[in-house]
């Protein structure tokens, strides 16, 4: 169903300043681009693109029709915590510290779904706004000890108390579900730019070519992304070519 227009209207006049980052349009409603037609899945207080050829699988949502303006002001990165699942697959992954994280049993689930609703978000890029070569988090599986920097698609253990503090400290470090780091190693996204903590040098991470079967570093003028605890690139072969991502 479609809201009232007097709805949308109030929405439209005051979206783009008050409601701009988090939408408040309840979960599981459908926002309606008035000048696009554009259809998007509100979960979590944010905007999941909905294909045209998805459509028909959320017609019995309730529609509200904003500017395309006050819908592009919505964040894509759901509220902490916020649970999601792309339809018509098994995979539910939890949000936290800006990041999706896989929850990988029944078990780890009973943990983090505490009665919450698990939205089934439209099959559609939908990791592309968390791809931030430059967002870094501390993060820590439940019930273990060890904490990481995630950066760039990499976790990095953090060894000493003096990294920890340069990365936010221990009241900063994100609790994610236990088990979802086995998958998640220590090479970042190819292309990012990184150096250790103590260092002014920055590396490039990236293939030599198609071929490679492990990531190599090259010095680069380029600004880091991020920074790295000390050490944790050392380990990373020197190249003195130009690395590549795409051929």
């Amino acid at each position: 169903m479609i809201l009232p227009r007097w709805f949308a209207v109030c929405l439209g006049l005051f979206g783009a300043q008050a409601l701009a980052g988090y939408t408040s349009v309840p979960d599981g409603y459908v926002l309606l681009g008035i000048e696009t037609s554009n259809r998007y899945l509100v979960a979590g207080g944010a905007r999941f693109y909905i294909p045209p050829a998805q459509h028909s699988l959320y017609s019995g949502a309730t529609t509200v029709a904003l500017p395309q303006a006050t819908i592009d002001s919505y964040t894509q990165i759901p509220q902490e915590g916020t649970l999601i699942r792309q339809k018509d697959t098994a995979a539910i992954y939890v949000v936290v510290g800006q990041a999706y994280w896989w929850i990988p049993s029944p078990t780890e689930l009973d943990y983090w779904d505490d009665w919450r609703m698990v939205n089934d978000i439209p099959n559609s890029d939908w990791r592309a706004p968390f791809f931030n070569y430059s967002y870094n988090v501390l993060v820590q599986e439940r019930s273990t000890s060890q904490i990481y920097l995630w950066v760039a698609g990499a976790k990095y253990p953090v060894t000493t108390s003096a990294d920890l503090d340069y990365f936010g400290g221990l009241s900063n470090v994100k609790v994610v579900p236990l088990g979802t780091l086995a998958s998640t190693t220590y090479e970042p996204w190819c292309g990012a730019n990184l150096r250790e903590r103590s260092s002014s040098t920055v590396y490039s991470l990236g293939w030599v070519n198609s071929s490679s079967t492990y990531m190599r570093k090259s010095i680069t003028a380029s600004p880091a992304h991020s920074a790295v605890p000390d050490g944790a690139l050392s380990s990373v072969p020197l190249f003195s070519g130009e690395l590549a991502c795409i051929w």
